[in-house]
C-alpha cells in the first residue's frame, strides 16, 4: 500500500510565485490595513466623541446615536461594495482600488473636524463607501493574480491586513487620546493610492473578459450562480451582524465594567487585533487542510462560544476579558478570511467582483438595519453585554449556510 499523496507538497506549494505577486500582495495588504484602521477608529473614539458632541448624554443615548452612525457606515459600506464590485468588473480592479482608497482616506480625515454628530454620521457614511469598495477589490484582485496552488494561503494571509488595522487603531489610541486627531491620522492612506496606481497591472483574467457590455446582470443572476449568491450572502450577513453587534461594542462595554482600568478600550482593541491576525493566518491553512466549508463552520461555532464566554462570564473586569476578546477576534478573523478565500472560488471572472460585492453587501444592508436595535436592546436589558449576547445568536445561521454551501477545495478558479 502506498502512502496518500498531498495535492500540493509543501515544497511546491508556492511554486510560480514571482516578485510581482509579492508586490501585489503588499499593495493589497496595505489597503486592507488602512481599511481596518479607518473602520475601527470610530469604536475607539465613540465614547469621547459622542460624549463631546452630545453634551455628556447617558449610555442609552450614546448607544442610540452610536447605532445610527454605525448603521450609516454599514450602509455606505454596502453601497461601496456593490458599486465598486460592479466598477471593478467594468473599468478594472486597479482603478476601483485607487478610487476607493482615496474616498475612505479623505472622509476619515474630515470626520475629525465634525462640529456635531450629524456631520460625523455623513463622514462615516462616505468612509464606508470607500472601505466597502476596497475590501471587495483587494480580495478579487489577489485571487485573480496569485498562482492557484497557494491561493487559499495567500488570500487568508491577506485578510490579516484588516485585523492588523484594528490592532493599529488600538495602538494609536493608546498614544493619541484626542478623538479628532485620531480621525485625522486616518487620512494618511491616501498615499497608498499612488503606490497602487504606479505598480499594479490589471489581471490577465480580467483583461480577457473585458468588453462584454450588457451581459453582467443577466450572467450574475443565472440559475447556476443563485446558490452561491444565497450561501455567500447569508454567511456574510451572519458574520457582519454578529461582528457589529458583539466585537464592535467591546471597548464601550469593557469601559463600563466595574474595576476596569483607564486604558481598557485600547487594550481590548489590541487583543482583538492580535486574535484576528492569528485567525486569518489559520484560515488559509484550515481551508487547505479541512476544506472551505468545515473551516467556516468551525469559525462560526467558535465565535458564538467566545462571545458567550466574554459577555456572560464577566460581570466585573478581569484580565480574562483580554483573553476572551482575543478568542472572539480569532474566530471572527478565521471566518472573515475563510469567506474571502471561498467566495471568489464560487464565481467566474466576468462577474466575480459583482458577485462578491453582492454577497458582502447584502450582509451590510441587513447589518445596517440590525444595528439600529443596539440602543433599544441596551435600554431593554440595561447594558451592552446582554445586547451583545442577543446578536451572537446569528452565528448559528452562518454555520448552517456554510454547511449547505458547495465545497471548492482543490478546484481551479473559474475562468
Amino acid at each position: 500500500m502506498t502512502a496518500p499523496q498531498l495535492a500540493h507538497p509543501p515544497a511546491r506549494l508556492f511554486q510560480g510565485v514571482r516578485p510581482f505577486h509579492l508586490f501585489a500582495f503588499l499593495a493589497c495588504w496595505l489597503g486592507g490595513v488602512f481599511d481596518g484602521l479607518d473602520s475601527t477608529v470610530m469604536a475607539m473614539a465613540m465614547p469621547q466623541a459622542l460624549g463631546e458632541l452630545l453634551g455628556g448624554a447617558g449610555p442609552a443615548v450614546v448607544g442610540l446615536v452610536g447605532g445610527w452612525i454605525s448603521s450609516a457606515f454599514l450602509l455606505g459600506w454596502m453601497l461601496g461594495g456593490l458599486g465598486f464590485g460592479y466598477l471593478g468588473d467594468r473599468i478594472g480592479r486597479v482603478k476601483a482600488m485607487v478610487i476607493s482608497v482615496g474616498l475612505y482616506s479623505v472622509f476619515t480625515g474630515l470626520a475629525g473636524f465634525s462640529p456635531n454628530w450629524q456631520v460625523l454620521l455623513v463622514c462615516r457614511f462616505l468612509t464606508g463607501i470607500g472601505v466597502g469598495g476596497e475590501l471587495v477589490a483587494i480580495t478579487t484582485y489577489l485571487s485573480e493574480v496569485w498562482p492557484e496552488r497557494s491561493r487559499a494561503i495567500a488570500v487568508g494571509a491577506l485578510i490579516t491586513s484588516y485585523s492588523t488595522g484594528v490592532f493599529l487603531a488600538g495602538a494609536l489610541h493608546y498614544r493619541i487620546h484626542d478623538w479628532r486627531l485620531l480621525f485625522m491620522v486616518g487620512a494618511l492612506p491616501a498615499l497608498l493610492a499612488v503606490l497602487l496606481r504606479w505598480g499594479l497591472r490589471e489581471p490577465e483574467r480580467w483583461q480577457a473578459q473585458r468588453g462584454a457590455p450588457g451581459r453582467l446582470l443577466k450572467h450574475l443572476l443565472a440559475p447556476e450562480h443563485r446558490k452561491g449568491l444565497l450561501v455567500g450572502a447569508v454567511a456574510y450577513t451572519s458574520l457582519l451582524v454578529g461582528y457589529w453587534g458583539t466585537l464592535a461594542w467591546v471597548p464601550t462595554w469593557a469601559q463600563a465594567l466595574p474595576g476596569s482600568p483607564a486604558e481598557v478600550r485600547s487594550l481590548v482593541t489590541l487583543w482583538n487585533g492580535v486574535g484576528s491576525i492569528v485567525g486569518c493566518l489559520l484560515a488559509g491553512v484550515l481551508a487547505q487542510a479541512l476544506g472551505r466549508r468545515k473551516g467556516l463552520m468551525l469559525g462560526f461555532a467558535g465565535a458564538f462560544g467566545a462571545a458567550f464566554w466574554l459577555f456572560a462570564g464577566h460581570g466585573a473586569f478581569s484580565p480574562r476579558v483580554y483573553a476572551a476578546t482575543a478568542m472572539l477576534g480569532l474566530c471572527l478573523g478565521l471566518t472573515q478570511a475563510g469567506l474571502s478565500v471561498y467566495l471568489p472560488e464560487l464565481f467566474p471572472t466576468a462577474i466575480r467582483g459583482s458577485a462578491a460585492g453582492f454577497c458582502l453587501n447584502v450582509g451590510r444592508l441587513v447589518t445596517a438595519i440590525a444595528v439600529l436595535g443596539v440602543g433599544p436592546l441596551v435600554a431593554l436589558f440595561g447594558g451592552f453585554g446582554p445586547m451583545a449576547l442577543v446578536f451572537a445568536g446569528i452565528f448559528w445561521v452562518g454555520l448552517v449556510a456554510a454547511w449547505l454551501g458547495t465545497e471548492t477545495k482543490g478546484e481551479a478558479l473559474p475562468a
